[in-house]
């Protein structure tokens, strides 16, 4: 170990080995090595066999069960891809480029055949937290009624879309339908 706890690291700092600790908050592993994620002071957890950094002026950081804004990337059959931007009731983007996804089976509470009735790319969402397994694998779902399309964004013209009697209109005339949020229109 490169470090004791209370010691002040910097971003990019190793802190130790791979196999020594399991990373945690504000940490991140590159090339086998445990390396601080922002500065501030490091917090050892022997029990948990955990390594964090700690920062006073440390962002809000990802946690299962935070409700979160973002933007769809991609749509699949099974999966539509999640480009994570802010905590919901948190006013400062997140730093670090979380992606997220949502699968089928957490879509919606009814039966789902494709995700391309519910999903468009460019389509802004609100979701929540299931799993984090990492920065690029966040598992996302928008099953509560709260959750889902909060603004959906035209295929045709690439205008956002206003809900009239539960359908989304665009002022060029496309109709469509998605996995509009209750939220709808509201960020």
């Amino acid at each position: 170990m490169n470090h004791k706890e209370n010691d002040l690291v910097l971003p990019g700092e190793v802190l130790c080995t791979y196999e020594e600790y399991i990373p945690s908050s504000w940490t991140y592993v590159e090339d086998g090595y445990i390396k601080a994620s922002i500065n501030g002071r490091i917090l050892i957890d022997d029990d948990e066999r955990t390594i964090s950094v700690s920062s006073i002026n440390a962002p809000e950081c990802l946690k299962v069960g935070d409700y979160v804004i973002g933007h769809i990337t991609e749509v699949k059959q099974n999966k539509a891809l999640v480009t994570i931007k802010m905590i919901k009731g948190n006013n400062r983007e997140i730093v670090t480029g979380y992606k997220g996804f949502i699968h089928i089976s957490k879509a919606n509470e009814d039966f789902v055949s494709s995700l391309h009735d519910m999903f468009k790319i460019g389509d802004i969402v609100e979701a929540k937290v299931v799993n984090i397994y990492g920065f690029e694998y966040i598992d996302l779902s928008t099953s509560e009624e709260e959750t889902g399309v909060i603004k959906a964004m035209c295929v045709d013209c690439r205008k956002f879309m206003k809900l009239v009697d539960n359908k989304l209109v665009c002022e060029c005339g496309k109709t469509d339908s998605r996995n509009i949020s209750s939220n709808y229109g509201g960020i």
